[in-house]
């Protein structure tokens, strides 16, 4: 017995001309904070050209992490109800501060603020 197959929706088109922006965020534990950092500092720069409520995940068409970049991912993509993302930069950044010690537990319980900043 064969079964027709459904036609795919076509994907959708660039956001940026003819260019598919994609942000890749890597892993690395609580090294994640970095790349938080850095997302801050890029999503209030942008919020300077285009407004306060610019957000990072509105310039890529394509956002995907591994490990702990996937948390940074999963927090920029999030929807809220209006389809806009649910969490700014600045609120991933806040995110590791107060949750890296239970997600990335050490026997130095202050190893995560060893990490150069």
């Amino acid at each position: 017995m064969s079964q027709k197959e459904e036609p795919r929706p076509p994907l959708q088109p660039p956001t940026n001309g003819n260019l598919i922006t994609i942000l890749s965020i890597d892993g690395g534990g609580v090294r994640g904070i970095i790349s938080s950092v850095i997302l801050d500092f890029l999503e209030t720069e942008l919020q300077k050209l285009d407004g306060k409520n610019a957000r990072v995940a509105d310039y890529f068409d394509v956002i995907a992490g591994t490990s702990t970049g996937g948390i940074v991912t999963a927090m920029l993509t999030t929807p809220n109800e209006e389809g806009r993302p649910l969490f700014a930069a600045k609120d991933v950044t806040e995110f590791y501060l107060e949750h890296c010690p239970k997600i990335f537990p050490s026997r130095d319980k202050y190893a995560f603020l060893n990490i150069g900043l």
